[in-house]
Parts: C-alpha cells; sequence; structure tokens
C-alpha cells in the first residue's frame, strides 16, 4: 500500500508539475515575522517583540503544511514538548509533556478558555477530540501560568486559536486524503461575513483508520488484530458585533471518537471505547478608549465508555468556566490587568450526590513595556478552593532589550494545582486525603535576531520543584511524595535563508528526580523522567524549488528513556525498563495547482521504518504515507 501511494503520489507532482500560466503565490518574507500579535503570553495583546516571555507560535500556513498530521504531532516537533505514543496507533491516547513536567501538569485553552474532563485519568484532556482544520495558530507558552491561568498550568499552556470568517459573503474550504492503515480523513468549512456586523465559521471534520495492534506481540506471531478508530467533529462560531467596539462571540465545539483498544503491554485484546464531548460557549469584547473588557464562559462535557471482557464501564465529567477580566492603559508603556475566574468540576457517583469542586480567583497583572529597553510583567492570584482553601501565587517576568535585536528574559513564579476528582474519587486508586501540589519556576535566557533579522537564536534554563507531587502507584493508588526537581536547557534556531528556503533547528536537554522521605527520615531519590529523553534534537528544513512546489523534510532524535513494566507473570511486580534512541526522518511536500486554490500535498512520516518504543510493550507506526487535496473557494 504504502509503495503504492507513493507511486500515485510522485506521479501527480510529475503531470501537475508541467502545468503552468496559473497565479504565484507571494514569495516568503526574508526576515522573521516580529510583529505578530500574541495574546496568550499576557492576556494582554502584544507583539512577539514585545512579550516578556518566549512564545511559540504555530501559525496558519505551518498548520496547512502539516496537513497529514494531527495535533499531537505538530506539537511534538516543538522545542521543550514530547507527546507520548503521537507515533502509536491511533485509538492511543497522546500525552503531553513539556520540560519534562507530568502531562496533567499543561492547561490546554480553546481560544483562552480551558477546556477540562473531570473524569479523565489525572483530569487530562484527550488532544485526539481537536482537529486543526478549523485552527488559525497555536501559542505555545513554558513555565508556570498559574497566576494567569489558575489550576493545571504549572509547566505551561497551550492556547489552540480558532479561524474567524473572512471579508467575503461566503467562503468554504476542504480537504480531503487518504494513506496507510486504510486511513481516511476529511473536512468541509464555510466561513464568511454580513456585512461589518456578522462573521461566521462553519466546520466538520471526519476521520477514520483500520489502524495496527496497539499492543506489541512479543511473539511475532501476526495474530494481534488492528486497533481502528473514527472521529467526527464539528465546530462553529459567529462574532456579532452589536455596536462599535461591543462584540459577542457565541461557539458550539463537539466531537465524537470510537474506537478499540488493547489489554495492556503485550496483551491483545478486542476491547471498545467511546468518547463524547460537547463544548459550548461565549465571548464578549467591549473596548472603550483605553480600557478594554473581556468575558468568557464556556462548558465542557465529556462522557466516555469502555466495553471489556469485564462489562461495561462509564464515565462522565462537567466542566463550567467563567473568566472576566478588564485591561486598562495608563500610558503607551503602562497597563494593567485585572480579573476574577470561577471553575466548577463535577463527576457523577451512582447512588450518591454528584462529587464537585470550585475553585474562584480573582488575579491581577501590571505590564511594563520598553521602559528604555526595560519591561517586566509582575502579577499575583488568589485561589479559593471548596476543599483547599485559599493558596495563591506570583509571577515576575522581566525582559531586557540590550540593543534593538538582542534580549534578555528570564522569570520566577509560583503555581497551584489541585488533585482532580478522578484523583480524589474516582475508580482507579483514588485517595481523597490527597494535598495540592505546589510548585516555583525559574527561567533565565538570552534571544538575538541577526542576519537582517533572518536569523533567530534563543537559549533558556530552567529549574522547577513542585511540592506534594500527586503520582499514582501500582500497590496504593495516588499518593503524595515529597517532591519533583526538574532542571533542563534548551536552544533553537530559526533561519529564513532566502524567500525560497527556511531551516531550524532545537536541542533539549533534561533531567531530575522525585524525593521521598522514608519512615527513618532518609530521603530516598527516584529518576522521574519516565518515557522522557534527557536528550532530544531536531532539524528541519523547507525549500520552495518553484512557485507552486513545496518540499519540506523534518527529523528528531530521543535519547534513551526509562519506562515501567508491572508484570503479570510476576505478580504485576514492577520492573524498570530502558528504552532504546531512536531517530524519524518525516517528508511532506505540497504542489499549488489553480490560482493558489487547489493544492495536492502528500506527507511520509517515518521515512526510513524505524523500529521504535515509545511506550514498553506497544507498538509504533512503520512507514506510513498520507496523500490528499486541498481546496478554497
Amino acid at each position: 500500500m504504502s509503495k503504492l501511494i507513493i507511486s500515485i503520489l510522485a506521479g501527480v507532482f510529475l503531470c501537475t508539475s508541467i502545468i503552468n500560466a496559473q497565479t504565484t503565490e507571494p514569495a516568503v518574507s526574508d526576515s522573521l515575522q516580529l510583529d505578530r500579535i500574541v495574546i496568550t503570553a499576557s492576556k494582554i495583546p502584544l507583539s512577539q517583540r514585545e512579550t516578556t516571555k518566549p512564545v511559540i507560535i504555530i501559525d496558519r500556513q505551518e498548520l496547512e503544511r502539516n496537513a497529514g498530521r494531527d495535533i499531537s504531532q505538530i506539537l511534538n516537533q516543538q522545542s521543550g514538548i514530547r507527546v507520548n505514543d503521537s507515533y502509536g496507533a491511533p485509538s492511543n491516547t497522546r500525552i503531553l509533556y513539556m520540560q519534562g513536567a507530568a502531562a496533567q501538569n499543561t492547561l490546554i485553552l480553546l481560544d483562552g478558555l480551558p477546556i477540562s474532563d473531570p473524569s479523565g485519568v489525572g483530569g487530562l484532556f484527550d488532544l485526539r477530540l481537536l482537529p486543526t482544520n478549523n485552527l488559525e495558530r497555536i501559542e505555545v507558552i513554558k513555565g508556570s501560568q498559574s497566576t494567569l491561568y489558575g489550576t493545571d498550568a504549572i509547566a505551561g499552556v497551550v492556547n489552540l486559536i480558532t479561524r474567524s470568517g473572512g471579508d467575503e459573503p461566503v467562503s468554504g474550504s476542504g480537504r480531503i486524503s487518504y494513506g496507510s492503515y486504510n486511513t481516511f480523513n476529511g473536512n468541509a468549512g464555510v466561513s464568511g461575513s454580513a456585512g461589518n456586523s456578522v462573521r461566521y465559521t462553519i466546520n466538520y471534520n471526519r476521520e477514520s483508520s483500520d489502524g495496527f495492534s496497539a499492543a506489541r506481540d512479543p511473539e511475532s506471531t501476526g495474530t494481534f488484530g488492528s486497533d481502528g478508530y473514527s472521529l467526527d467533529s464539528f465546530f462553529g462560531k459567529v462574532d456579532l458585533t452589536l455596536a462599535e467596539g461591543i462584540t459577542l462571540s457565541p461557539f458550539l465545539n463537539y466531537s465524537r471518537n470510537e474506537g478499540e483498544y488493547d489489554g495492556g503491554a503485550f496483551q491483545d485484546a478486542d476491547n471498545e471505547y467511546l468518547l463524547d464531548m460537547l463544548n459550548p460557549g461565549i465571548h464578549a469584547e467591549v473596548i472603550h478608549g483605553n480600557l478594554r473588557l473581556n468575558g468568557g464562559y464556556n462548558y465542557t462535557r465529556t462522557e466516555r465508555a469502555f466495553i471489556s471482557q469485564f462489562g461495561e464501564n462509564e464515565f462522565e465529567g462537567r466542566f463550567h468556566n467563567v473568566d472576566f477580566l478588564s485591561n486598562y492603559s495608563f500610558t503607551d508603556r503602562l497597563q494593567v490587568l485585572a480579573g476574577v475566574n470561577f471553575q466548577d468540576f463535577t463527576i457523577p457517583v451512582v447512588d450518591e450526590s454528584d462529587r464537585n469542586a470550585q475553585i474562584i480567583s480573582p488575579y491581577a497583572t501590571f505590564y511594563l513595556k520598553d521602559l528604555n529597553g526595560f519591561s517586566a510583567e509582575l502579577g499575583y492570584r488568589l485561589n479559593n478552593h471548596t476543599e483547599y482553601g485559599n493558596n495563591s501565587t506570583f509571577s515576575f517576568a522581566p525582559a531586557y532589550y540590550i540593543t534593538g535585536n538582542l534580549k534578555l528574559f528570564g522569570s520566577i513564579s509560583t503555581g497551584f494545582k489541585a488533585p482532580t476528582l478522578d484523583e480524589l474519587f474516582g475508580p482507579f486508586g483514588a485517595n481523597p486525603d490527597l494535598d495540592p501540589q505546589r510548585s516555583l519556576y525559574i527561567n533565565a535566557g538570552v534571544e538575538t535576531y541577526l542576519l537582517d533579522q533572518s536569523l533567530k537564536l534563543s537559549g533558556q534554563y530552567f529549574i522547577r520543584e513542585i511540592d506534594d507531587l500527586i503520582v499514582y502507584t501500582f500497590d496504593r493508588g495516588y499518593i503524595n511524595r515529597d517532591r519533583q526537581d526538574d532542571y533542563g536547557i534548551e536552544l533553537t534556531a530559526d533561519w529564513i535563508v532566502n524567500s525560497r528556503i527556511t531551516t531550524g533547528a532545537w536541542y533539549n536537554f533534561v533531567d531530575g528526580e522525585i524525593t521521598t522521605v522514608d519512615a527513618l527520615g532518609d530521603e530516598v531519590t527516584q529518576s522521574n523522567l519516565i518515557r522522557r529523553p534527557r536528550h532530544s534534537f531536531g532539524v528541519q528544513a523547507g525549500v520552495r524549488i518553484t512557485d507552486k512546489l513545496y518540499i519540506r523534510a523534518d527529523g528528531e532524535y530521543n535519547g534513551e528513556r526509562s519506562d515501567l513494566f508491572f508484570n503479570p507473570e510476576n505478580n504485576f511486580a514492577q520492573e524498570d525498563i530502558t528504552l532504546d534512541a531512536y531517530t524519524l526522518v518525516n517528508l511532506y511536500a505540497e504542489y499549488r495547482v489553480i490560482d493558489n486554490r487547489v493544492a495536492l500535498f502528500g506527507d511520509v512520516k517515518n521515512l526510513f521504518n524505524t523500529d521504535f518504543t515509545e511506550v514498553y510493550g506497544f507498538n509504533t507506526m512503520g512507514t506510513s504515507v498520507k496523500a490528499g487535496v486541498r481546496v478554497s473557494f
């Protein structure tokens, strides 16, 4: 199948390359864009140059050039982020680690509003439920952001920002692709505007795949069955301008994911699951002079069902979020942001009243911009939790431009994360006596722009301490450890060589340990980097060979990692496993056919068919090929 698709793709590119007389695509800028407005870093619209924190921006063009990949695989290409099982069976949950922190310490936002599943393991939200086709861009902020965003943001924030309607009354887009493992992807969207007061966007997405066996066959018998999946998702949003400076934006997000899963490491099974998410909400904005008021509400209901030889288990989580903030500019250099956030978490429990927790959090941030090259952000938040009372966090993030193209930056911030309802009252290892986690994060770095701002070099060092770390143990369920200490280095380079060639590279080092005080009062330490490499490296290069043909190659190296295996043949005793290092190479190509409105694309993952392991006892994909067409009108 892969050879057939590659042959078809090569033939398509060869034939379409002789087509001529179409309008050419505008050339890529020869310098990096520092004036792009970012929201996530400060909740204040600032240019990328003005922010005091490093921001990863994955824009619409880059998302389109990852048409064959899902969100987890796109994020996995970024410095400081590892998404475990991103190359596993499509029915497997993707686990995101940011700067080595546990997955549940990264907050996922949709248009600035958190989406959460209180019934999920550790409160994890499943990234598979969010397709990329309706996204305008992704913004990533690493380091504790609890002062701005509250609980769950100890490691950082990923903000998925959706598209809005354009100036035309009606415009449309669509994409369809087919590839290895009988994988189909198709989506269609319509957007536009009605005068100056209404903008709208509607999008539907369908994915399905036969997949491959999630569990690895230890005897290579070839008898393990494939674990497929299907995903249907819908997104709709309307931007209503009620008067000058007053906007309301209701939205609806819905996804339904069905699939098959195995019985565990090296264990085949005919299990099935169903995951259903409903996420409606509304944004509001009022701008009057130097005052900006923003409000938002969203509701996330997640229903999950698992069917196995042991019967059917159903879980439900309900999450309400209300956020109100005001931003006032005293001068061009000084702004203040003040807000209050309310969150309600609920999981229904059979024969008992619903398990529930609430957090109300007032917060404030002061932002100083470019005072003789010096900028700073100073913030404070008070979290009032129904179970754990008052807990406060603060953040201080200064930056200084030594020259116009050389910036020093750093931060010191604290974080707070309350135990999730699943950890407190869930069916697997729940512990109602858990304490909340508290963290301290410090980083320092440098960023410079060279060669007429076509080359960006950056590096940073970070340390993070989490006290009362919540971990899961096989024999005791969820417990608090005394603390977790992590530290690391990140180096990145991005270079626009000219209007046709771009390249980039990154290197990450992260290490850490968990400390526990034993019964004798002695400190006992162990590595905490389960499934996370100490050393990782990535590189990518893109070339616009002609005005229509674009090709990009990217590769990543992940060093040795540790894993745990609870051996069922030895009373589930814990065994420490070392996973081998591996290198992956991926390839993408696209050819624009008609006036930039029709593009053919192909994506090859794991080009050299590397045999590697992300989770012990589970499979990863071999060479995987996908080809398709993208249209817009």
